[in-house]
């Protein structure tokens, strides 16, 4: 090769590392930019990272004000606003400037734990300021797209969302709200106002008709409401201040069922994180969800005020009325899923009783024979539930569900705010018992409890309006 050739090729060489050069630098800016972004960035890993942390933070300072709460409900189920003034200056991290001295004299109010605001509403609901733990909630879908007819506009609270498989009126429209607690909407068809089968030939005439709509009602339920009536009995029955009070609570649930033909009810009956042995156990967050403990040793009072808890969505939560079990009842019967009796007369093909033996199948269900004992839960697994006393955990088994509805029948009692005429025993509960026959203790079935009365065979279930 002679020198020029050489000197040539060299030249073309540096020429050649000089732009793989270039584009080494060109390719490491791109790369270091990507990994800027990708950590930096709006949706970058420290963003992330740190949103993470701050609902971390924001979920254990209301876990202690839910504590401090929890702790403060007397033996009626009342809030004690003395004792919660105790206790919640006893929350770590609490800045005592915003707890209210010398006493809370009401309710709400907001208190800073760990530097965010938490507010305690008035049925003791604790709500941290710019919540989104879990995630944001699903936007809700536009009404419309709700299943729908005439005679029904079922309603989507704030934060819920539909579930997907219950999901039309025919096999039951299940929601989840935004706490996680699952609601069954029941069926009131608004044709009944104007059906004269069912309004004694005189429609009416408002939303606010309250004693036309409540007559309405009762006839299109006869068969499970008999002669009994939802009326206030005492401060101690159902945790009302008085009359009045009772009755603003009952005419806004028959306007709502009036103007929306229907309401919500829990899927389950209400269950607790921690399982109950008696009614000296603390009151726990109510929760409407599957594989929970039966929230029982509960006073009817308490049951309310606990209902009340589970408001959602910018709608009240409560007891169930008497007419509102019995429509129901009717709701189930209309599907054609449930005959009248096995309604009325013996619910045992679909509710725990210690007359019917069943499988259950959910590995993360449980069942106890022994319901005051501790330690007495076991696990479920494949388990055969034999002929005898057996409580089980909620929604354990699908063969005890109609149109959504876990439990509506067997498994145990439900407190309702209906009133029963002995006054030594005004307190209702509806619904059949695992301690109990299904031939004499069916799903339209009525017990009567004392206001002090708080057993492990009774819990309760909520509606929603």
């Amino acid at each position: 090769m002679s020198i020029k050739n050489l000197r040539k090729q060299r030249k073309t060489n540096k020429g050649i590392t000089l732009i793989a050069l270039v584009i080494t630098i060109i390719v490491l800016l791109i790369l270091a930019a990507v990994s800027i972004a990708t950590l930096t960035g709006e949706n970058g890993i420290l963003s992330k990272a740190n949103t993470a942390k701050t609902e971390t933070e924001k979920a254990g300072a209301k876990e202690k004000v839910q504590m401090a709460v929890m702790s403060s409900f007397d033996n009626s189920g009342k809030l004690d606003c003395t004792q919660l003034k105790t206790n919640l200056d006893k929350v770590e991290g609490i800045d005592k400037e915003t707890v209210p001295s010398p006493t809370i004299t009401e309710l709400p109010i907001t208190v800073k734990v760990d530097g965010y605001d938490v507010k305690i509403d008035e049925n003791g609901k604790v709500i941290v300021k710019g919540e989104s733990i879990g995630g944001n909630p699903t936007p809700n879908p536009p009404t419309s797209n709700l299943p729908s007819t005439e005679d029904t506009k079922p309603y989507l609270p704030e934060g819920a969302t539909v579930d997907e498989e219950h999901n039309t009126l025919e096999n039951g429209l299940v929601i989840k709200d935004e706490n996680n607690n699952e609601w069954v909407w029941i069926e009131v068809p608004k044709s009944i106002y104007t059906n004269t089968t069912y309004n004694g030939g005189t429609a009416p005439t408002s939303s606010e008709d309250y004693a036309k709509i409540e007559s309405t009602m009762q006839a299109y339920a006869s068969a499970y409401r008999g002669s009994y009536t939802d009326t206030f009995y005492s401060t101690e029955q159902h945790g009302f201040a008085d009359e009045t009070e009772y009755n603003n609570w009952k005419n806004s649930m028959l306007k709502s069922v009036y103007e929306k033909g229907g309401f919500y009810i829990g899927r389950y009956e209400v269950g607790t994180e921690t399982a109950r042995f008696s009614e000296n156990d603390a009151l726990t967050t109510p929760l409407i969800q599957r594989d929970k403990y039966p929230y029982n040793f509960v006073t009817c009072s308490q049951a309310q005020t606990l209902a009340k808890q589970l408001a959602t969505g910018g709608k009240q939560a409560s007891l169930m009325f008497g007419i509102q079990w019995d429509l129901v009842l009717k709701f189930i019967e209309e599907k054609g899923v449930k005959t009248q009796e096995e309604l009325k007369t013996d619910s045992s093909s679909w509710g725990n009783y210690n007359n019917v033996s069943f499988d259950v199948k959910r590995e993360q269900g449980l069942y106890t024979t022994s319901p005051t004992i501790s330690g007495s839960w076991n696990v479920t697994s494949n388990y055969t539930k034999p002929s005898s006393d057996v409580l089980l955990t909620t929604g354990a088994t699908d063969r005890n569900s109609t149109l959504g509805i876990n439990d509506f029948a067997g498994n145990v009692h439900e407190w309702i705010l209906e009133y029963y005429t002995n006054t030594s025993y005004p307190c209702v509960t509806r619904g059949g018992s695992y301690n109990y026959n299904g031939s004499n203790s069916s799903a339209s079935y009525r017990g009567y409890g004392s206001t002090f009365s708080s057993y492990d065979y009774i819990t309760f279930r909520p509606a929603l309006w």
